[in-house]
């Protein structure tokens, strides 16, 4: 609101003050003022400040502004009309009355209140209201510069305002940091940045899903896609033409996220024309980046601790499997393997395939628990099978000059430990035979999981494999590859290029499975 504040009407009375006392004095050298003119107008000035400082109800102050205005115009009539000293200490008088209206309404006030003035001092002097304007035609310059300064003062408050409402979005995110993991905590950032960058469109590339993240659009994981792929676009800021989904061009301001080590996360995309993001745009980008790279280190170290706990509650279970099950099967195999040789002869015949394949049974319940305790204690079943190999593929490349890639369309909530193997080997098995063969750059892993079948892509640029080497069994493990998916009742194949790369494609039918999201 304007001039609402006690500050403010104390600024704007002393102000009309210094106008009124200016113009007494410019009228007392003249010559003409008189006693009661000088007393009138200090004493209603007096009052009508003093009302408004003591608080007035709404009709009460519209009323006293109306009675200013009057007051105001009657003053210009004795002292000169239009020539008067106090024509700008009257004008003035209009900002009260924006207290009521609209900018809207107040232009037109004002615009109103300049064209009576002369037409009723016209109407006074027995003048033509033109003529009378020809000979007042420093009255114009007066009308320019009031309505300049009051545009200004309009344009003024309202980009100040603006900022303000930004200022105080972002004050509002900080709840945000407050709440790690929280599910749609990336769209409401990217929301948040559309606002305060003028509705620009925004998106807010990552790196790696966050497993409670509502799923982003497909334009999303197009450009974080492209951003993998291409490493000279991995500059802190920049501005760039990038190509769209649908080919076109796009110019986008790009700056790269990176959290406290100084690694990258992921990247914040801008649709903007080069330098048409203001400083203030670029100081809000900051301050809203500051918030999500405070999600992301509260994720991080949420799922670190998620990683330690879960490690430790499943060896816990695997040592406890281990120390109880584990051994009273051993010990229940020892007193079968005593008692099959321990068997009468007359009994033996009939007896001994009962014993025997209770012994089986024994040793196949033994074997397929100790696998369960291998499964429990390794990697693979840690958190969910594409995290696991995400953080394989880190592992495998680290330090080799390849970079990975890995993509992944659709979840499951729980699948078979056989199949959840199968694909971790085969991906595994694979990413080796790149770093020991391949001499790639890039190595490009896509697992796309349906409620029918999983598909699993491996593919490099490479320089591929010669004709004679795919068929040689055991260089690059293939017929490894090919039983393991086989025995799934799934398919693989191998297509290689010399000099352009190996592309390792495998389907597995999802017909046992459960929960596919």
């Amino acid at each position: 609101m304007f001039l609402t504040t006690k500050s403010s009407l104390y600024v704007f009375f002393g102000g009309r003050w210094v106008l009124l006392l200016m113009g007494l004095l410019i009228y007392t050298k003249s010559g003409n003022v008189t006693p009661g003119l000088l007393l009138a107008a200090v004493l209603f000035h007096t009052a009508y400040s003093l009302l408004y400082l003591f608080k007035m109800g709404k009709k009460a102050a519209i009323a006293a502004s109306a009675v200013d205005i009057s007051f105001g115009i009657y003053l210009l009539w004795l002292t000169g009309g239009l020539s008067s000293p106090f024509l700008i200490y009257c004008f003035t008088g209009l900002l009260m009355v924006k207290r009521f209206v609209t900018w809207r309404g107040y232009y037109r006030i004002s615009f109103c209140y300049a064209l009576l003035l002369p037409l009723i001092f016209a109407l006074t002097s027995d003048a033509a209201a033109y003529i009378y304007l020809l000979n007042h035609f420093d009255y114009s310059f007066v009308i320019l510069g009031y309505f300049c300064l009051i545009s200004f003062a309009h344009y003024t408050i309202q980009a100040v305002r603006k900022q303000y409402r930004k200022m105080v979005m972002i004050y509002s995110s900080r709840f945000m940091a407050r709440q790690p993991r929280k599910q749609g905590g990336i769209l409401y950032l990217e929301g948040l940045l559309k606002k305060i960058l003028d509705e620009r469109e925004v998106m807010l590339c990552m790196e790696r899903d966050r497993q409670n993240e509502k799923a982003l659009s497909w334009k999303h994981t197009y450009f974080t896609n492209y951003m993998k792929q291409n490493a000279s676009l991995h500059g802190q800021r920049m501005y760039a033409q990038l190509p769209s989904p649908t080919g076109e061009l796009e110019s986008l301001y790009i700056q790269t996220l990176l959290d406290r080590g100084g690694k990258s996360y992921g990247w914040l995309l801008v649709k903007a024309e080069k330098n048409e993001l203001s400083i203030l745009h670029k100081m809000y980008i900051q301050f809203i980046l500051m918030r999500l790279e405070a999600i992301h280190f509260s994720d991080e170290e949420l799922l670190e601790a998620e990683e330690a706990a879960v490690a430790i509650e499943r060896n816990t279970i695997a040592q406890n499997i281990h120390d109880g099950i584990t051994q009273e099967l051993f010990f229940i195999s020892i007193q079968l393997f005593q008692l099959k040789n321990a068997l009468p002869a007359h009994a033996r015949d009939e007896m001994l395939p009962y014993v025997t394949e209770i012994e089986k049974k024994v040793k196949e319940s033994h074997r397929d628990i100790r696998q369960f305790i291998t499964e429990l204690k390794d990697e693979k079943r840690t958190l969910n099978l594409h995290y696991a190999i995400e953080k394989m593929l880190q592992r495998i490349t680290e330090n080799t000059g390849v970079k990975p890639i890995f993509e992944h369309v659709g979840w499951v909530s729980q699948e078979q430990v056989d199949v959840e193997g199968a694909i971790y080997h085969l991906v595994e098995e694979a990413a080796n035979n790149v770093i020991k063969h391949a001499k790639a750059k890039h190595l490009h892993v896509m697992i796309e999981v349906t409620s029918v079948q999983w598909t699993v892509m491996i593919k490099d640029d490479g320089i591929g494999m010669k004709s004679e080497d795919r068929h040689q069994e055991g260089r690059f493990g293939l017929g490894g590859m090919e039983s393991r998916i086989k025995a799934l009742n799934g398919s693989i194949t191998f297509q290689s290029e010399e000099a352009v790369g190996t592309t390792v494609t495998a389907y597995i039918p999802r017909e046992r499975s459960t929960a596919y999201v």
